[in-house]
């Protein structure tokens, strides 16, 4: 025999994750994901595998399971497993058995010490005769494909298994349910699953304690990912989304949000993670702070008074800190990012033992990133499985966010085997959505981000390599930004936050007016384009000029806008019309920037 090379594939992957309605479905969807990666690579690895990606040793502790908390015994956080494994099989060793050893090993790590514990725990909220469909359910739910070739030259051999496996994964197999009920609801995160509760007891204490509201049907999976974890190890989207502003509360108000702690902790309203910064400054439910969600957050601890409860301990407390500071802004930012031309760089790579270096330089990245998202900006890591990265930050924060990861690869990738010209590079999309959207919603909008940032829009010539915003405004519809890292991204907003101050959303809008009075050069064809070229600065030059009265002329360039002659009128549109986005979604930010009112510096 000889020296072969195996690859692994687990799914599914992203439709899975993204089927949320709460932050702890969205964690442990991603954290399952990870551990079920894990244990494949754990049984790999006994089996006398040595492993490339991930590049971990036999009985190196990162390979032993990390289930139902965050953290392992030494509060240290498990390192997030791709759900792609890639390892050397040396001389003697069967690849198809270390196959086949390696799917048994996980179904039935995903059966007893997941999906049945869970489920068992969770029995008195199961229909009756619902054993059948929740075995079914969980025995469909994994996709396992491994593929192997004879190891001759290390590029070429990698080359086919990729190939291989890609070519699998599109013969889709559509097996049927076996164990179907009849006509019951659906599930509320798959509409093609079953839901498996029991209605009457969506008013249990349990149902109230996994935040089952009384309208949700959940199939066996998504209440494996709806129980899965404790309470407590769950940040809620509203504190991340309020963690400036409670940063600033508990700095310029401290007696008053001490106040708000206590009430809290004497109701009995649920507590979250205090151990990263996002959830220090007040460690209890967020949605305290929004009254038309008192209800949701105080009805199993507040005897169902929850309105007479928030008039009593929240609105005076609320409205003296009005006073100080600017109202919490209720917008949260999705941060996704990923690796360019990773495949490019991998190719580059000659042997295993270059691959192990690099993955391991790509596992320092997912270390680093948890470090700049949690500890430096106040975020919630999701996930961060070698150059992906999914995180949730208040709006404030999310640029200089995104810029730090992007600094941070860009270092790491200097460590790697690679030539300086083969050095991937990062694309980072921010998408901006109110909280109170489905976190499959929300993540929908940071990944359109993250392939805005990738692909560019159309007639941009350059591509991946930037940042991207996407805003959804509740009201006013979608809002779309990209620049490459080259152009300085982050500068440029805080400039144009700096703008907003001086120019009103309605000027801005006008400005929009005016481009849609003129003719569209994407729709219509243009004959004399100096001319309108000529007429969309004047244009604008008197919208800007009577926004800043007392000054003979505003510089267009000053504020962003370079619309010359020498361009087309295409290029100088499409400048105009993105430079409008821009402003917008800087106000957003701008507004979700929480500051002392003038009357409370003085």
């Amino acid at each position: 025999m000889t020296t072969h090379l195996l690859l692994i594939t687990i799914g599914p992957v992203q439709d899975f994750i993204a089927q949320a309605r709460r932050t702890r479905d969205l964690w442990f969807g991603s954290h399952l994901l990870s551990e079920l990666a894990r244990a494949t690579a754990r049984a790999v690895s006994t089996m006398g595998a040595r492993l490339i990606f991930p590049a971990l040793e036999n009985n190196d502790p990162e390979l032993e399971p990390c289930i139902e908390s965050p953290w392992r015994h030494d509060k240290k956080t498990p390192l997030n497993i791709a759900n792609k494994i890639l390892a050397e099989i040396p001389d003697g060793i069967d690849p198809a058995q270390v196959a086949r050893q390696a799917r048994s090993e996980l179904y039935g790590f995903w059966r007893e010490q997941i999906a049945n514990r869970i489920l068992k725990d969770c029995n008195p909220l199961l229909a009756p005769d619902t054993a059948s469909v929740c075995a079914d359910q969980v025995d469909s739910l994994l996709e396992f494909n491994a593929s192997w070739v004879p190891m001759s030259e290390y590029t070429e051999a990698r080359e086919m298994l990729e190939t291989a496996i890609a070519g699998r994964k599109n013969l889709r197999d559509f097996d049927p349910y076996k164990h179907q009920r009849g006509p019951v609801r659906k599930s509320s995160l798959d509409g093609g699953r079953e839901s498996v509760l029991n209605s009457a007891e969506k008013k249990s204490e349990l149902a109230k304690k996994l935040r089952i509201g009384t309208g949700e049907e959940l199939d066996a999976i998504g209440l494996i990912k709806r129980a899965g974890g404790k309470p407590d190890q769950f940040v809620p989207l509203v504190n991340i989304a309020f963690s400036s502003w409670t940063q600033l509360a508990a700095i310029e108000c401290a007696d008053d949000l001490r106040r708000v702690k206590e009430a809290c902790a004497d109701t009995g309203v649920s507590s979250v993670r205090s151990d990263i910064p996002c959830g220090l400054s007040f460690p209890f439910d967020a949605e305290v702070f929004i009254e038309s969600r008192w209800k949701n957050v105080f009805s199993s601890g507040a005897n169902g008074y929850a309105s007479e409860w928030g008039q009593k301990h929240i609105r005076p407390i609320l409205k003296k800190l009005s006073e100080q500071l600017s109202e919490p802004f209720p917008y949260v930012a999705c941060l996704v990012a990923d690796g360019d031309k990773m495949g490019i760089a991998l190719s580059m790579l000659k042997t295993a033992e270059e691959h192990r270096r690099f993955s391991r330089c790509v596992a320092k990245f997912a270390t680093t990133a948890r470090t700049i998202v949690e500890q430096e900006h106040y975020g919630a890591l999701t996930y961060a499985g070698g150059d992906d990265v999914l995180a949730f930050l208040s709006l404030p924060e999310a640029l200089a966010c995104a810029e730090k990861l992007r600094q941070a690869f860009s270092s790491i990738m200097t460590e790697t085997d690679l030539s300086p010209s083969c050095y991937p590079t990062l694309s980072v999309g921010i998408g901006i959505g109110h909280i109170m959207e489905s976190m499959g919603d929300l993540l929908q909008l940071g990944r359109n981000a993250e392939m805005l940032a990738k692909v560019g829009f159309a007639n941009e010539s350059k591509k991946r390599n930037a940042l991207a915003i996407i805003l959804d405004k509740r009201s006013g519809g979608q809002r779309c930004w990209r620049a490459s890292w080259d152009e300085d991204p982050v500068e440029q907003f805080q400039q144009s936050v700096s703008l907003t101050q001086e120019m009103s959303s309605r000027k801005i809008y006008e400005v929009g007016s005016i481009l849609r009075s003129l003719p569209d050069p994407r729709k219509t064809e243009v004959v004399d384009s100096t001319f309108w070229t000529r007429v969309l600065r004047l244009e604008i030059q008197r919208c800007v000029n009577r926004t800043h009265s007392g000054e003979a002329e505003m510089n267009l360039e000053k504020i962003g806008l370079r619309i010359h002659q020498e361009k087309s009128y295409l290029e100088c549109y499409l400048d105009a019309l993105r430079w409008v986005d821009k402003l917008l979604i800087a106000q957003t930010i701008a507004a979700a920037t929480p500051r002392l009112r003038k009357e409370a510096r003085v």
